[in-house]
Order: structure tokens, then C-alpha cells, then sequence
């Protein structure tokens, strides 16, 4: 199991990304930052959402896009790619 975590810019705040990943899959993750998500619980179900998801950004894309679809959240300022892009930049070990 690898420990991993990374940031990204997004154009109305900075996410934030701490996972474990095993065998090329998210087993465990966090996700924090200075964003808005409503409803505010909608963020536990995003990252319950990603978990055993295969570290590609086709594969998190997509997950997180059904998951705004399916829960209707809202995070005025920042998209479904801005979480993707989190998320890669903390599974490939870089970060700006």
C-alpha cells in the first residue's frame, strides 16, 4: 500500500488529496480544501464514492461526474475535472 497525497489549484479554491493506493486502486481517501461542496456531507459520499477506483483519469472522471449527477451537489467554482485533477497530481506524486 502506498500513502500519497497531493493539491490543486482550482479556479475558486485549492483541493487537497491524501489517498492509499493498492494494486493501481484508491482503497482509502481524503479530500479537503478551501472549496464549498452543498450539500456539505456530499463531500464524505464523494470520497466513499472513489474508493476501489482504478488510478486513471478516465476511471475518477467518470466517477465523480456520476457522482454530481446522482447527487446533485454543487461546488460554486469548481468542477468534476478539478477533482480529477487533484487526485492524479497526489496518485502520480506531484503537486503544485
Amino acid at each position: 500500500m502506498t500513502l500519497v497525497e497531493g493539491s490543486y489549484k482550482a479556479a475558486k479554491g485549492l483541493i487537497r488529496v491524501k489517498a492509499e493506493v493498492e494494486s493501481g486502486q484508491i482503497r482509502e481517501i481524503q479530500i479537503a480544501g478551501d472549496f464549498f461542496m452543498y450539500p456539505e456531507d456530499g463531500l464524505w459520499a464523494l470520497e466513499s464514492t472513489l474508493k476501489g477506483t482504478a488510478v486513471s483519469r478516465d476511471k475518477i472522471l467518470s466517477k465523480v461526474k456520476a457522482f454530481y449527477e446522482r447527487e446533485n451537489v454543487l461546488t460554486p467554482g469548481v468542477m468534476p475535472e478539478d477533482f480529477t485533477e487533484a487526485i492524479i497530481r497526489a496518485v502520480s506524486g506531484s503537486s503544485s
